[in-house]
């Protein structure tokens, strides 16, 4: 049976953003009642933390791509419904929502200020909008360890590979404290979130890592055999640390920020 693209996700990244959820909701510190909006919410991992936090809120899951919302992420929660839509031109109306918040996009989108502005649109006068993302070049350690790896094994190639990849706008916290301030938003505040990233080997590890990032996976589609190789063995190599496999757990760490609509 042919993985899903939901399914991809779900063995690469799908349970680090669940427990990134949690963690986030204590930050983001959204009413317990009340409507919220999820934008770009992927396979539903914060959708669902938060229906599950706030059984009397009325929440709405949307993102881009329609194959993450299957049927059964569609009736997981009697508190969520979930639409197809861009970040960037949300279906709603002004002011529908009490909270906006977004996990592991920003980054992704080729314009994330038309994004904050829109999650500013769809919010009321005095609501919070937050957003997380992973700190890729600090923080990422699943990551960073293969493109390591990578940029040392397979020379100028390995190195564009890292740096197209940790190529992203949001790099620190003062880059989106700026990004929230510009988009007029009040009492910014910005924090960095550190999760562990739990796995059972290193088959367990490279499964996640090929399904992490599609450069990832094109970069090492198109190695050829014995170089591609070389680069698992050596990232294995990496994972083990001299010590027999098994499970490992890494730490992860992702940037934060939120802040409230002006009255």
């Amino acid at each position: 049976m042919n993985a899903t693209i939901a399914d991809t996700y779900e063995i690469a990244m799908g349970r680090w953003s669940r427990r990134l959820s949690r963690s986030f909701l204590d930050y983001v510190a959204a009413p317990s009642c009340g409507s919220l909006v999820d934008v770009g919410c992927g396979t539903g991992s914060l959708t669902l933390a938060a229906a599950t936090r706030y059984p009397k809120a009325d929440i709405v899951g949307i993102d881009l791509i329609p194959d993450y919302l299957t049927d059964a992420l569609r009736s997981s929660a009697p508190n969520v419904r979930f639409e197809t839509g861009d970040a960037s031109a949300l279906p709603f109306a002004d002011d529908s929502f009490d909270t906006a918040f977004s996990q592991l996009l920003l980054n992704d989108l080729d314009g994330p200020a038309g994004a904050v502005g829109e999650m500013v649109r769809v919010t009321r006068a005095n609501g919070t909008i937050a957003a997380t993302v992973w700190d890729r070049v600090g923080g990422l350690t699943f990551i960073r360890l293969f493109l390591d790896v990578a940029a040392i094994v397979a020379g100028a190639d390995g190195e564009d590979l890292r740096a197209q990849v940790f190529d992203v706008p949001y790099q620190n916290e003062d880059a989106l404290f700026d990004l929230w301030s510009e988009a007029g938003l009040e009492e910014v505040d910005t924090t960095t979130i550190a999760v562990r990233m739990d796995f059972i080997d290193f088959d367990d590890y490279w499964q996640a890592l090929m399904g992490a990032h599609s450069l990832i996976r094109v970069f090492y589609a198109n190695q050829p055999a014995d170089l591609a190789h070389e680069i698992q063995q050596a990232t294995r190599r990496a994972y083990l640390g001299g010590k027999p496999d098994g499970r490992r757990s890494l730490v992860a760490s992702a940037l934060a920020v939120r802040g409230v609509v002006s009255p």
